[in-house]
């Protein structure tokens, strides 16, 4: 059986994964201090960067009876841009096994939902530029903070490696 992404097997923090709740009601009050905060945590320091390095995942609450995609929802979508420019470390914080870093990109990135086949859709982002860009950003903000605490420069290869990895796939 073929890894999907063999490279974020490297990873040593798998075991431990953090669901994040990103509720509804801080959404639409445009509230980013609890997600902020609970994000923050996790890069305070060198010790707590290395534990929680490749672990994230998060969720929104209170939209199970919309159909749209989380990425279809303006509210979800501006906050959660309101929430990456305080907290740019998703390449750093995020699981790479699942579609975590991808949904960060739909969430990002503009685009929309598209039929792949009959009973399969999936994402089409609108221009790739803007991956890009956002990409570029998101490389920047993991290296000020491999910089900042002192990271070694073997976990943001290996990290940079799995994210490029997982968009490799993602976008092919």
């Amino acid at each position: 059986m073929d890894i999907r992404y063999p490279k974020a097997r490297l990873s040593p923090s798998k075991p431990e994964l953090v669901v994040i709740e990103f509720s509804r009601e801080d959404v639409e009050a445009g509230y980013i201090d609890t997600a902020l905060a609970r994000l923050q945590i996790l890069v305070d320091d060198k010790v707590s960067a290395e534990q929680w390095e490749g672990c994230v995942t998060f969720f929104f609450s209170g939209w199970d009876d919309d159909i749209r995609e989380t990425a279809q929802i303006p509210e979800i979508r501006d906050w959660f841009a309101k929430l990456s420019s305080a907290f740019p470390y998703w390449f750093h914080v995020c699981e790479k096994e699942g579609d975590t870093v991808s949904h960060v990109f739909r969430l990002l990135c503009p685009g929309h939902v598209e039929c792949v086949k009959e009973g399969i859709v999936g994402w089409r982002f609108d221009d790739l530029r803007n991956v890009t860009v956002m990409m570029r950003i998101l490389f920047n903000h993991q290296n000020a903070l491999y910089e900042r605490l002192d990271l070694s420069e073997e976990m943001n290869e290996r990290v940079s490696e799995e994210i490029a990895q997982l968009l490799e796939c993602s976008l092919t």
